[in-house]
């Protein structure tokens, strides 16, 4: 159902700290432009956590207006509050959306029991489900038999895997039903080896062509083509994620005249060495 180079676009703000419509808009379209398979709003690197109610949903709908049939549009609608959740996905569903993104509740670290009710409930709304399992930022860490477990939820279609371990997403691969997604683009190339469906990435808000034809070729079968390309990129990749995304990430669009690096707090811009280094290499790929 969802598969190939997705991106976790970034919020853009204005220096008031309101809704950036018009760099939206801009960043929407780049990403038609190049192809991306899906646009997944709201989440991590949308810096989700400091958006309203009311700000989602006008991102779901500016994005709907303008890419409905011409790409997959994503809404991230998790939270560590069941009933929050349910609203935030039965709004998305209201609004058109494809599917919801639903991490793993954070900080209040539910048993799987709970955790399960908790997927039980927003499956409810009847909205294609990626679930998002990163225990860096939520501080649960799932085993393979409570993946197993989560199967009964027909709703739960893919897992957007970002712990870190390969061991894991090939567990998830050969033992569950779930459709694999890197939440790790460094990742992607080999978890996609393993059988992984593509990425929902951080880069591509920088790179969306050359992120979808990474994946493409990988899904393709042609791995040494793709990480021939990934390599030309390495540079770039790794210095988004030198402090915490989507930091500088947002960083390297202001770079590239795409959106301006305004952050609401906690975040900020990044440290005055990593901004000269993004910009290094930015202007070397100009």
């Amino acid at each position: 159902m969802f598969k190939g180079s997705m991106v976790a676009l970034v919020t853009p703000f204005k220096e008031d700290g309101s809704l950036d419509e018009s760099s939206l808009k801009d960043l929407i379209k780049w990403h038609l432009d190049a192809k991306t398979d899906a646009i997944v709003l709201s989440g991590t690197t949308g810096e989700s956590p400091t958006l309203l109610d009311d700000e989602k949903f006008r991102i779901f709908k500016i994005a709907l207006k303008l890419a409905k049939g011409k790409t997959k549009i994503i809404a991230g609608t998790g939270t560590y509050s069941t009933e929050k959740s349910k609203f935030l996905t039965r709004r998305a569903k209201e609004i058109g959306v494809d599917g919801v993104l639903v991490v793993i509740p954070y900080y209040n670290k539910p048993p799987i029991e709970g955790l399960i009710k908790h997927f039980e409930e927003i499956a409810k709304e009847k909205l294609p489900i990626i679930l998002y399992h990163h225990p860096g930022r939520t501080g649960t860490k799932l085993s393979i038999d409570s993946f197993i477990k989560l199967q009964k939820i027909d709703q739960i279609v893919a897992i957007k895997e970002a712990s870190g371990s390969l061991e894991i997403a090939k567990e998830l691969i050969g033992k569950t039903r779930f459709d694999v997604l890197s939440g790790d683009d460094p990742l992607t190339i080999d978890m996609i080896k393993l059988g992984a469906k593509g990425v929902i990435s951080v880069v591509a808000n920088v790179i969306p062509k050359e992120f979808k034809k990474i994946n493409d070729l990988c899904l393709n079968g042609d791995f040494e083509k793709a990480q021939n390309l990934y390599d030309e990129h390495k540079d770039l990749i790794d210095s988004m994620f030198l402090q915490t995304n989507p930091i500088c990430v947002k960083y390297a669009l202001n770079v590239l005249n795409k959106c301006k690096a305004y952050f609401r707090l906690p975040l900020i811009k990044p440290k005055e060495k990593n901004r000269k280094i993004i910009s290094k290499i930015i202007q070397k790929y100009n």
